[in-house]
């Protein structure tokens, strides 16, 4: 049966013992620790022991990030909505931008700590130290987990990520959804207009419209602040942009000035980057899901797993959107790019790596063929095995790549055929499969029964909901992107 709504006051108790008893813990540590201090105790390991607790509980009842009044970022972005119903406008800017810091130290941290337990349960696999030498009933799977989760405990704890953790107050997602689709950024830009920080307002809405191209209100926005007295144009960006796009254009505009030397460091760097900034996104995908329903194990790990593939195949997508403009495949657009640098300065064998890569990803290109015949002219006896194999990078991307399409291709089509398999003895829930077209327990998707979040009066001043433009996926308005040179034409 369908769980309707959540026993909020069990959980809150339940946050609540759960504190008491970490308080409990560290009170007792901190009390073994002073006790051993009085007896002299002065051996190297119990020494070393003690200053590394103390020290973790320095970083976690103080981290250097933490704001000073010990407010979460979800507590300053209501503060500063608050201040711009008031008309507060510096104090509107002053809140929502240390919401923004505090959100990103949070999505940071988060991501970080999964990451770094995936490495370290991914090397105790390579080692082979199980606990125990054979894999009885796939028990060593199950044992990699248990590690992350130790993992992540420790992480989360070194880090203070359960300062930031909004969850206790935001059972619905709703404030997460504020900051994941940017909807701080409608008010920041109002409160940067009226503070008469028209280069910031321009840059805050044009960071909306990256996320939402379609919103004819900040489009108009947009368009009226680059027009405003002092505005500076080459100053323009977008706020939440992702570290390797500016290594990744930087590459292209040496490329195109015949920097090859240059243009090898920044496209190799933009690769790395790429792969860190996605692996970030894959990450925070890895967060809670609300089932709505009692699932069995196997069944909530399904669940789970369905939901967090989605939005990691989600994290692939969205890295093409680059400054106002969506590339299909940005990935592989750099060994494109590496491959002609790496021949200019005669490297043959980067330049054929190069262009193998590229076509692991676009196996019917025409010219990248015919670039890699004239290395192989030019080369002549150089010619080894190794030219002929993508570099590791690139297969392993491209591995999963069409691994998780045919997983979720796999999904959509047999559960979707479960779920179109009439059985006239079955008693459905109806709260369960409300409707065929919203409601896919696999696929995890949820309707927001309370619409819109941003405050009724607000709302059509900040957004309007509309039918994006037939090309809305692939242009932002203005055609032409303002602030920047043609060198941004990937």
């Amino acid at each position: 049966m369908m769980i309707s709504r959540r026993r909020w006051n069990w959980m809150l108790l339940f946050i609540g013992c759960c504190c008491l008893v970490t308080l409990a813990v560290a009170q007792t540590q901190e009390s073994d620790a002073t006790s051993a201090s009085a007896e002299g105790t002065d051996t190297t390991a119990t020494a070393s022991s003690a200053a590394i607790e103390d020290t973790e509980r320095t970083v976690y009842s103080d981290p250097p990030d933490t704001p000073e009044d010990g407010s979460s970022f979800i507590d300053q972005y209501e503060q500063g909505v608050q201040a711009y119903l008031t008309n507060e406008w510096e104090d509107c800017v002053y809140f929502l931008e240390r919401a923004l810091e505090g959100y990103r130290t949070y999505y940071e941290s988060v991501a970080n700590c999964r990451m770094e337990c995936e490495y370290a349960a991914r090397d105790v696999k390579h080692r082979g130290e199980f606990l125990h030498g054979s894999n009885v009933d796939n028990l060593q799977h199950y044992e990699l987990i248990l590690r992350r989760t130790l993992c992540l405990s420790k992480c989360a704890r070194r880090y203070a990520i359960y300062r930031y953790l909004p969850f206790s107050e935001d059972f619905d997602g709703h404030y997460m959804d504020v900051f994941q689709e940017l909807k701080v950024y409608p008010y920041l830009y109002a409160c940067y207009v009226k503070s008469n920080r028209v280069t910031l307002a321009a840059s805050a809405a044009y960071t909306y419209l990256v996320k939402h191209p379609e919103n004819t209100v900040m489009k108009k926005n947009f368009e009226e602040a680059i027009e405003m007295p002092g505005i500076d144009r080459d100053e323009i960006h977008d706020l939440e942009e992702k570290k390797f796009v500016e290594l990744l254009i930087g590459g292209i505009v040496d490329e195109q000035e015949n920097n090859w030397e240059r243009a090898i460091e920044q496209l190799e760097s933009s690769i790395k980057q790429f792969i860190f900034d996605e692996n970030q996104c894959r990450a925070f995908c890895e967060g809670e899901f609300d089932h709505g329903f009692l699932p069995d194990f196997i069944t909530a790990i399904g669940n789970h797993f369905t939901y967090a593939l989605q939005c990691k195949r989600n994290c692939t997508s969205n890295m093409g959107m680059v400054r106002g403009k969506y590339y299909d495949n940005l990935f592989p657009r750099h060994y494109q790019h590496l491959q002609k640098a790496y021949y200019h300065v005669k490297r043959y064998e980067e330049s054929y790596r190069a262009g193998m890569s590229y076509l692991l990803f676009h196996a019917d290109d025409f010219d990248m063929p015919e670039a890699l015949k004239t290395i192989e002219a030019e080369a002549k006896g150089s010619v080894t095995a190794n030219f002929f194999k993508a570099r590791r990078e690139a297969v392993e991307y491209n591995d999963r790549l069409q691994y998780e399409e045919k997983l979720a291709r796999f999904i959509k089509q047999e559960f979707d055929l479960l779920d179109n398999v009439a059985d006239p003895n079955a008693e459905l829930d109806d709260a369960e499969f409300e409707d065929e077209d919203t409601v896919d327990t696999m696929e995890g998707n949820r309707v927001d029964e309370e619409g819109e979040t941003l405050e009724q009066n607000d709302q059509k001043e900040l957004e309007e909901d509309t039918q994006p433009p037939a090309d809305g996926s692939n242009e932002l308005y203005p055609a032409e992107t303002i602030g920047y040179n043609d060198h941004d034409e990937l």
